[in-house]
């Protein structure tokens, strides 16, 4: 368990945006705090907005009780919003019962997770047939091997992700039995003031409704911010239809006198089974980060883009339209999506935003996918912020000494501070 932490007492000026990120390890966990309009002596100064709260089984620093303490101390138990962004694991399951003892306003889930909605009930059921067929067999394939592969326990990592939720869901659609307004949301909405938060407009870009979107999961080869490999550029966690070792050119003299019927039996041997389950692991595992919410907050001149684990084909049904220059030209943060990993966060959305205009967050780390986060990305994030970019696991945890470990920082970018297990980053209005 980790230790025991201080609670915060800090005040915040009136006149002060906070985006605060906690580290909870392999998950996301902001919490957003908006200057109250006209706020009496001794009241409330700020609406509180909560996106995400949740770690991952396999990257847990056993952080996520903490912070939702926390939170509960910083805010005063008032959390204007509570938004789930997609119903993965590394973001929702720390929504516990602790939440029943919260004032809370407004709930946000993306359309697909509404049980009334037709489409989603359709999708819903399919993911969870196909999660829990995934999840059975390879609890089998264990059980009689004894063994596991680093692709397996990805893959097994990828499915625990996906079926391990069904609390956390309940508590979301209930409005967590304190009255709060549950919406779910889809492309195109717009909300203005919302749980009466004045001077609130905002946004939803996604996820759209479109099956040619949703199934878009990555980004084509000019769309991926790919791994320098000599003068080369290497593609990484791509899916391959076999693996490498049953790949063979057809004139190959190995094949040379080998009847066909020897070959087929070679191919479908269990690991060939076995890598296509993996590949459709990854793949279900992909399609529900492409249901993610994606809203923009415009909050007195600035725009804060929050993406969730947006993928490619939810972002290209709204990077496409005429306004997103615009958009993209306006924001003044982001929170990257999906922990910096190649397949979220589009060129052609990254590059469209203002040099120097904007500061970034990433919650992250190595741990249980060595590939995340993408470096190129992460690089091209220091240019474009002009270095206002911080990563949640550069930040040492008293008491967790085994955390995976970012690069260190010297000093902080301006505008951001540093907390027992959190990092601020405070806009002046």
């Amino acid at each position: 368990m980790a230790t025991t932490r201080k609670n915060s007492s800090e005040k915040l000026d009136h006149n002060t945006l906070r985006v605060r990120m906690y580290r909870v390890g392999f998950g996301d966990c902001f919490l957003i705090s908006l200057p109250r309009t006209g706020t009496a002596a001794g009241g409330e100064s700020h609406h509180h907005i909560l996106v995400d709260c949740g770690v991952h089984a396999k990257g847990n620093l056993n952080m996520i009780d903490d912070a939702v303490d926390h939170i509960g101390t910083t805010t005063n138990k008032k959390l204007s919003v509570v938004i789930a962004t997609h119903s993965h694991q590394d973001h929702i399951s720390g929504f516990s019962d602790k939440f029943t003892s919260f004032e809370i306003g407004e709930v946000w889930l993306p359309w697909c997770e509404d049980p009334k909605d037709k489409q989603a009930a359709k999708l819903l059921k399919k993911h969870a047939a196909l999660a829990e067929h995934l999840s059975d067999h390879f609890a089998a394939q264990f059980r009689a091997s004894g063994r596991v592969t680093k692709s397996r326990a990805a893959a097994t990592a990828a499915v625990a992700n996906l079926v391990q939720n069904k609390t956390a869901l309940q508590l979301l659609r209930s409005g967590f039995g304190v009255n709060a307004e549950v919406r779910y949301l889809e492309a195109g909405k717009s909300l203005n003031a919302p749980a009466g938060i004045k001077g609130l407009a905002v946004n939803i870009l996604g996820p759209p409704r479109g099956q040619e979107f949703l199934s878009k999961m990555d980004p084509p080869e000019g769309q991926r911010y790919l791994r320098l490999k000599g003068n080369l550029t290497e593609e990484i966690d791509s899916l391959q239809p076999f693996p490498k070792k049953w790949q063979m050119d057809a004139t190959a003299p190995e094949l040379v006198g080998v009847r066909l019927s020897d070959v087929e039996r070679k191919l479908f041997k269990n690991e060939l089974a076995d890598a296509s389950l993996d590949g459709l692991a990854f793949a279900l595992d992909k399609a529900k980060n492409n249901t993610s919410l994606v809203v923009l907050l415009a909050f007195r001149g600035q725009h804060l883009l929050l993406p969730g684990d947006a993928q490619y084909g939810n972002w290209k049904a709204w990077l496409d339209k005429d306004d997103a220059d615009s958009i993209l030209a306006s924001v003044s943060f982001l929170k990257v999506a999906h922990h910096g990993s190649h397949n979220a966060t589009p060129k052609g959305a990254l590059e469209r935003m203002t040099t120097g205009k904007f500061a970034a967050m990433v919650s992250t780390q190595n741990v249980p996918w060595d590939s995340i986060p993408r470096l190129p990305l992460m690089e091209r994030l220091q240019e474009q912020t002009k270095n206002r970019v911080v990563r949640s696991d550069s930040l040492a945890l008293e008491g967790v000494p085994k955390a995976p470990k970012g690069p260190a920082m010297a000093k902080l970018p301006a505008g951001f501070h540093k907390g027992d297990f959190w990092y601020d980053y405070l806009i002046k209005l």
